[in-house]
């Protein structure tokens, strides 16, 4: 079996987030789900375990933070499920995890939104985090 990367985990965990987003579904059988169906992600669990539950954890938050940069008038319920999911990961790892440099999040935050989201999708979720990121 090859070994997973951590873009093939944040995959992972963007799949698992957007799920409990959508039908609300408990992390311990969403993530025994995952492993059925892809055993390779056994090699970045921790990763994507901390990941989903700290998202889940920080919604909240994230989102409020999400709202400071978008454009006036613009709310995240305005926001395509899958850029909100994008957006909620992208920040965590910036704001809570040391070993996640901030330009590998946004670059695989915009890689996720190009392969999951519509066509501006990737433009937006940059310039959301980029402007967070000039903001700090």
């Amino acid at each position: 079996m090859k070994r997973q990367t951590r873009s093939e985990a944040r995959e992972a965990a963007f799949t698992q987030i957007f799920q409990i987003n959508q039908h609300g579904e408990e992390l311990d059988a969403m993530i025994e789900e995952l492993l059925n169906e892809k055993p390779e992600c056994e090699d970045n669990l921790g990763y994507i375990q901390t990941v989903v539950s700290g998202v889940r954890e920080k919604r909240d938050e994230l989102i409020a933070e999400i709202e400071k940069y978008l454009k006036p008038g613009w709310t995240v319920k305005r926001l395509s499920k899958v850029s909100l999911t994008i957006l909620k990961l992208a920040l965590y790892e910036i704001q809570y995890l040391d070993d996640v440099p901030e330009k590998v999040a946004i670059n695989e935050a915009v890689n996720l939104a190009k392969k999951f989201g519509a066509d501006n999708d990737a433009k937006f979720v940059n310039g959301v985090l980029a402007s967070f990121l000039s903001s700090r």
